[in-house]
């Protein structure tokens, strides 16, 4: 004979049900990709891409042709109105910034004699209202800049 409460007022304890897996994920929608190449002018700052919403980024890479050296060029990285990381190729280089998920932007090719630059988007960086990347030219050239960014909103 039954005592007690009735089962459907029992909470979920683990410890008491027979799961084969349980699968923990972030709560985020579906991946969205976006890829884009842009003019920038000399010695300016120019928005590259702009995602407001709350989600979580996938990764990504920025990228610029192999015109003119932007050994000095700054990308910076904003994540919900906050700047979370500011450096040029020339100083990732210099400092080793290239381990991948080790800063939210790292290095991945920097070749000064051919001007091939690229750096990476970290993975996992959650935002609560958007994410911000701007690229500042400062070598008085007009390159293009190309991003390839992968990211989910709730």
């Amino acid at each position: 004979m039954a005592s007690g409460l009735p089962d459907y007022y029992r909470g979920v304890d683990i410890a008491y049900q027979a799961l084969s897996q349980m699968i923990v994920r972030p709560k985020y929608g579906g991946a969205t990709h976006k890829t884009d190449g842009i003019v920038v002018d000399a010695s300016e700052k120019t928005i590259l891409k702009w995602v407001t919403g709350k989600g979580m980024i996938y990764g990504g890479i920025i990228f610029l042709d192999h015109t003119a050296s932007q050994k000095t060029g700054i990308i910076d990285f904003k994540v919900d109105g906050n700047l979370i990381s500011s450096m040029n190729f020339e100083s990732m280089e210099k400092y080793g910034v290239n381990v991948p998920q080790s800063y939210p932007i790292y290095l991945l090719k920097y070749d000064d004699t051919a001007f091939v630059y690229c750096v990476a988007l970290s993975n996992g960086i959650t935002f609560e209202e958007n994410i911000l990347l701007e690229y500042t030219e400062s070598e008085g050239e007009t390159p293009m800049v190309f991003f390839d960014i992968v990211y989910a909103l709730i």
